[in-house]
């Protein structure tokens, strides 16, 4: 009877943990508020090798 409650007590937790990534995990509502720089703004950079010291 232990058993049965210890394993419905970590499905029950394992599910918050699931719900829980998921929601977190969504995108947001308002693109604008991923304020991403777009690629090509830093596409003169690119062309500059960043190890040479």
């Amino acid at each position: 009877m232990e058993t049965l409650i210890v394993v419905g007590v970590v499905i029950v937790v394992l599910g918050i943990v699931i719900a829980v990534v998921q929601f977190a995990s969504r995108p947001p509502k308002d693109p604008e508020s991923w304020d991403r720089a777009e690629a090509e703004d830093y596409e003169e950079d690119w062309d500059e090798d960043y190890r040479d010291d």
